[in-house]
């Protein structure tokens, strides 16, 4: 009988350790955002296949006011990478070795030893393979980093750090789940439009989410949505007298277009700068993202921008970025997740 018990116990906690995740077993990502560590050694950091990680991981972010990399780098070599430097969020293993290898070849991997990790390994027999391997997937790189930090951001917010009551407004208004940081409280609500900002800190940040009609693909142009956008601005957004509106700056920096995909679907990415028109000297950077509602018959536009005079401005609209690319559209399929979150 005793032997019979201690199998079902045996059985128990083997049941039990099944249903904890890996990221359960593993620690926290340490480091700071949008910042990757690359692991290689010296001589290969100071030829080509140093150059062009360099080259590629900070290249300038685009329609900032001020010049910031996409992506802040630090190095440590082979044998520096110890335990205390594993968790890091973001890593680059420069695997070179012509021993081992006989042809380069880059590896995408998610939580090695960390939770939620990004690592990037690129093996190669020398430092020319790497730095031609490197070049050829630099933008898929880039952007792996990237997502996976607006990823962790978005889940923060998500489990931590949302502003309920304007979770259920947006939920009401736009049927969107979308959760906006808690301290962006001070909002204005109109029947297609939704503002809210945060007066705290050294970078003021700002979302505004509407509809517009959609007829056809011509809709979604960077022409036709920035005609939209500063209509809607020169109605809704302000400076210190109703003669000032928000305009986008088209001769400086012009704003730019991508097509990508959010939550399965097309998303029109449109990056630039604003200025404040007939007012204060006033400006900085946006970024909205532009997707058809589930009916097929509006285009839902969700945008974050911020404003800090003389500060870097990088992350904070990063963080805006999160929020609108994480949002998803409610349909038929998850009224009942609706319903609940109403509640």
């Amino acid at each position: 009988m005793k032997f019979r018990n201690i199998i079902l116990a045996a059985l128990t906690v083997l049941t039990l350790c099944g249903c904890f995740s890996k990221d359960k077993l593993l620690p926290s990502v340490t480091g700071s955002s949008y910042e990757v560590l690359v692991v290689m050694n010296n001589a290969p950091w100071q030829s080509a296949a140093g150059d062009t990680v360099r080259k590629h991981l900070e290249a300038d972010m685009p329609c900032l006011p001020q010049v910031e990399p996409m992506l802040s780098i630090s190095r440590t070599p082979w044998n520096e990478f110890s335990d205390i430097l594993k968790p890091v969020r973001n890593i680059v293993l420069a695997d070179i070795d012509s021993s081992k290898y006989t042809q380069p070849k880059v590896k995408y991997l998610r939580d090695r030893w960390a939770h939620p990790q990004a690592v990037v390994q690129i093996q190669a027999p020398d430092n020319a393979s790497f730095a031609e391997a490197y070049s050829q997937a630099a933008q898929h790189i880039t952007n792996y980093f990237i997502d996976c930090e607006l990823e962790r951001q978005h889940d923060f917010y998500r489990k931590h750090f949302t502003n309920a009551e304007a979770h259920k407004t947006l939920l009401r208004k736009f049927d969107i789940d979308i959760h906006i940081p808690n301290d962006m409280a001070a909002s204005t609500d109109t029947t297609d439009f939704f503002w809210i900002t945060d007066t705290k800190g050294r970078v003021r940040r700002d979302i505004m989410i509407y509809t517009l009609p959609y007829t056809s693909a011509d809709d979604l142009t960077l022409q036709g949505l920035i005609n939209k956008r500063d209509s809607i601005c020169r109605l809704y957004i302000h400076g210190r007298d109703d003669s000032s509106y928000i305009a986008t700056e088209w001769k400086h920096i012009p704003p730019i277009m991508r097509q990508i995909t959010v939550d399965s679907a097309y998303c029109a990415e449109v990056r630039g700068l604003w200025r404040m028109e007939n007012g204060d000297a006033m400006g900085g950077p946006f970024v909205m993202n532009a997707r058809i509602t589930p009916d097929g018959r509006k285009i839902l536009v969700a945008e974050g921008f911020c404003f800090g005079p003389g500060q870097k401005k990088r992350n904070p609209l990063r963080q805006l970025e999160a929020v609108i690319r994480g949002m998803k559209f409610f349909n038929k399929d998850n009224t009942a997740a609706k319903q609940e979150t109403e509640q």
